[in-house]
């Protein structure tokens, strides 16, 4: 097995990534009682909750690729002996990206039916990501990432992270943030803010947080739990 030989001194944490983790177990576990829980009727209400999982999709979906871009090629290259299990991780990112093309196909026909179209339909797709997901990282974070600090190097570690930010509209770059944060205790939110440039923490204190609240509890309300 090779190592990077860039990384020297303090190791990386991976923290940053569970703390991620966290937020997609938590958010697709939510997902299909959305579907079923949203109010018949009320399109903006539909609307809500459908903006929120397409932004589940995609965000899960830009976090693997650079997974797949910037993480997964390095760690069979200098943890060769260990190749089975970076096939078995892009395998199962390439089942979740089958299953989110899925979700995301009846996304649409269901928000525009005014949530009476598919959502069973729907929801079951998403039970299944969410099962898978759980599957995935606990995979994930049990064998791949203790591994991960011996052979990457901290600038390395931080382009996988500001590629996924990256993939972020930036009109929703503040929700994302608020859903990484929303579970994650003090020291997690100081590791999680210390990724970004300082106009987006800056804003995040300003109006970004009390925005998001809100808009949780908007959330809350569509789905008959306000």
């Amino acid at each position: 097995m090779s190592t990077s030989m860039e990384n020297q001194g303090k190791p990386i944490t991976t923290h940053d990534m569970v703390v991620v983790h966290r937020m997609f177990r938590r958010e697709f576990r939510e997902a299909a009682g959305r579907v079923r829980g949203v109010r018949h009727g009320s399109r903006a209400q539909v609307r809500l909750v459908a903006d929120r999982l397409a932004l589940l999709l995609d965000t899960l979906h830009h976090h693997h690729e650079g997974e797949d871009r910037l993480l997964w090629p390095k760690l069979a290259e200098r943890a060769s002996g260990h190749g089975e299990l970076w096939k078995r991780m892009q395998g199962q990112h390439a089942d979740l990206a089958d299953r989110l093309g899925r979700a995301g196909a009846l996304l649409g026909p269901w928000a525009a039916g005014g949530a009476g179209a598919r959502g069973e339909e729907l929801a079951a797709v998403l039970e299944q990501v969410s099962q898978a997901v759980e599957e995935h990282f606990d995979q994930e974070e049990r064998e791949a990432l203790p591994l991960v600090p011996a052979v990457v190097s901290q600038a390395e570690w931080d382009e996988i992270g500001d590629a996924a930010s990256a993939a972020v509209p930036k009109s929703k770059l503040l929700t994302v943030l608020g859903m990484i944060l929303k579970d994650a205790d003090p020291g997690e939110q100081i590791l999680i803010m210390a990724h970004l440039p300082l106009p987006p923490r800056v804003i995040w204190r300003a109006v970004g947080e009390r925005n998001f609240r809100r808009l949780e509890e908007r959330l809350a309300a569509a789905v008959g739990h306000g």
